[in-house]
This record gives structure tokens, sequence and C-alpha cells, in this order.
């Protein structure tokens, strides 16, 4: 195995590991959540902003840009650290999500948002991801 090679599979490694951590983290908040008397939550069957969306659509388009995000990441493995934290926080959040819905039916929220909604440690991870990348895409045309 070359240098290259070792140095991307541990660069992947860690990657999954710092993934793995944040799922972790996500999954522990919201089982204490679920646990608690005190804190409200709600279980919600929508997509963003409690949008819902016909079962076959949700998971034909949830498949699509999971498998983008990890294409994305793929093709930036060796690009900035801060841009594949980005990757990584999306990936994370969008699987502790898909955990929540597997396990329980609905992804749980437990942070209110402005009366409209509710939202949870895996969205914000998703969208700071987001903004991280948009931000970075913005400051690279700016370059160019």
């Amino acid at each position: 195995m070359s240098f290259d090679t070792q140095k991307k599979s541990h660069v992947v490694f860690s990657r999954i590991f710092l993934m793995g951590i944040f799922i972790v983290f996500d999954q522990i908040i919201k089982k204490i959540v679920l646990q608690s008397k005190t804190i409200e939550h709600l279980c919600n069957h929508g997509i963003a902003f409690g949008l819902v969306l016909p079962q076959q659509i949700f998971v034909v388009m949830w498949g699509i840009l999971i498998l983008c995000v990890i294409y994305f990441w793929w093709r930036h493995i060796t690009e900035s650290f801060l841009m594949q934290i980005s990757y990584i926080l999306i990936l994370s959040g969008g699987i502790s999500n898909t955990i929540d819905r597997i396990s329980y039916g609905c992804v749980v929220d437990y942070i209110p948002f402005l009366n409209i909604s509710s939202f949870n440690f895996a969205d914000v991870c998703i969208t700071v991801g987001a903004g991280v990348i948009l931000w970075m895409s913005f400051k690279n045309d700016k370059r160019d």
C-alpha cells in the first residue's frame, strides 16, 4: 500500500469515526429527551419544518440526497478539514434522523423554533454543514 493510499484510508477512517461520535451524541440526547418527564418533544413525521411528503417520495429523495453527499464527500476527501467536517456534519445528521425514523417511525425534535416548528441536534449538524459548504463555495468563487 502506498503512502497516499495509507494516508487516504487514515483520513477516511478518522472522518467516519468523527461521524460516529456525532451520531452517538445525537442519539444519546434523544434518549434522554424521550425518558425525561420534563423536556417537551414532538414526533416529526415530516421533513424540514414539519412539511409532509408521501413515504415513497421521501425515501427516494432521501436516498438520492445521501448518495449525493457521499459522492461529493468522497470527491473532496483531500480538501480542507473544514469542508470535510461540513460533509461529516450533514451525513451525521442525516443518518441520525434516519435512525429515528427506523426506531420510532418519526424524527424526535425537542428544540422549539419560533412557535412554527422544532428541531434537534442532527438538524443543527445538517444546517451548519450545508451553511459552511455554501459559504466556502461563495468564498472560492470570489477568488476565481
